[in-house]
């Protein structure tokens, strides 16, 4: 049994977008408790993303909150909105850049009642600069930072990727500069703003390509690395049965026992060839792996000093990965949950019955 890292933490979560849905699980899994305000028309975080055929995640990632559906543009449903974030330690918001401040429900405003509040804002590109502004989704905030730029075939367009990678890094961000907070604010009893940009993420990972730009003047492309497809020992190839096969064997030990496990050890002094021969090496490789199929090819390289892995579908991938998610931060929170209704959330936020009703003959609160 992982222990309740954030046992005690409340966390009130508001204008719900996909990074701010990756935050909750980690903060859930920690032992936190999340309560969601949501609109009470059918502009609701599952709502709005119902017509994507469960293209978003909605049921998984928010399973385990509470909610409580407030109209936060009247004014009775914004104040009893700030006199829940009263009794919360952490704020979590995924508006736009000024779209809190026009509600009445900013930081600022927030801070005056509840100094010792985190209060963590999710947007594209942060709160101030001259993209702030600007909307966006994953693929916009990797192709700004130069991921989609060494992404894919060279020979073709930027790849798209297959998940959500600026969101989930955004989340999990969020998650991190929460707990510092937390830690931050038992040092000082002070509360903070957290300015937690999308874009940052992706950017973060581009560190050693940004260096490489700064030191030569140059820009490596699609093809360049062995990280953007370059070398054929860091690389995805068809198996006989039309599977797919990842093969990761930088270091040189580790290419040297690859090589030796496919009887190729002739290959050796090749791992850094270039042109030509290069590309040899490529058809070679292609050519060993379309000779069994991934179960033959997992057999034989199971127990190796081989960097490899098959290339699961999400089924496989996730009966062969649950057994060893052991960390605090498993993120299970979509195994079980059963919401509260927006009176039993109030009434935990210490609403009387006879407020709840006014609240709700107006329409404040559904």
């Amino acid at each position: 049994m992982s222990p309740s890292l954030l046992a005690g933490v409340r966390v009130l979560s508001v204008g719900h977008t996909l990074p701010a849905m990756y935050c909750i699980p980690a903060l859930l899994d920690l032992g936190a408790d999340v309560t969601l305000v949501e609109a009470p028309e059918a502009q609701e975080v599952a709502a709005r993303y119902s017509k994507f055929a469960g293209q978003f995640p909605t049921d998984s990632l928010l399973a385990g909150t509470s909610r409580c559906k407030i109209d936060l543009r009247d004014a009775i449903g914004r104040d009893a909105y700030l006199r829940m974030a009263q009794h919360v330690d952490v704020v979590l918001e995924g508006f736009r850049p000024g779209a809190s401040a026009r509600l009445g429900i900013d930081y600022e405003r927030v801070k005056s009642t509840s100094p010792r509040v985190i209060y963590a804002a999710i947007s594209g590109y942060g709160q101030a600069g001259p993209w702030r502004d600007r909307v966006g989704h994953d693929l916009n905030y990797l192709a700004a930072s130069g991921v989609l730029h060494l992404t894919g075939d060279p020979q073709d367009v930027p790849a798209v990727p297959g998940v959500p990678f600026a969101d989930g890094i955004a989340g999990m961000s969020a998650a991190l500069n929460i707990v510092g907070a937390l830690w931050r604010r038992m040092q000082t009893g002070d509360g903070c703003f957290l300015d937690i940009a999308i874009a940052d993420g992706p950017a973060f990972l581009m560190s050693m390509e940004y260096d490489y730009f700064r030191q030569t003047g140059h820009h490596r492309r699609r093809g360049d690395t062995h990280l953007s497809g370059g070398y054929p020992w860091y690389h995805v190839f068809e198996t006989a049965d039309g599977r797919y096969i990842s093969i990761a064997a930088v270091e040189p030990h580790f290419y040297a026992r690859l090589c030796k496990t496919l009887g190729r050890s002739d290959l050796e002094s090749q791992q850094f060839a270039a042109g030509s021969e290069r590309r040899a090496l490529f058809d070679a490789f292609a050519d060993i792996f379309r000779s069994k199929s991934l179960t033959e090819w997992c057999e034989l390289l199971d127990g190796e000093a081989v960097c490899f892995a098959p290339v699961l579908t999400p089924g496989e991938a996730m009966q062969a990965l649950q057994p060893s998610r052991r960390s605090p931060m498993r993120l299970k929170a979509g195994a079980t949950a059963t919401p509260k209704d927006s009176a039993a959330v109030l009434a935990s936020f210490g609403f009387s019955e006879d407020e709840i009703e006014v609240l709700r003959k107006r329409g404040s609160v559904v």
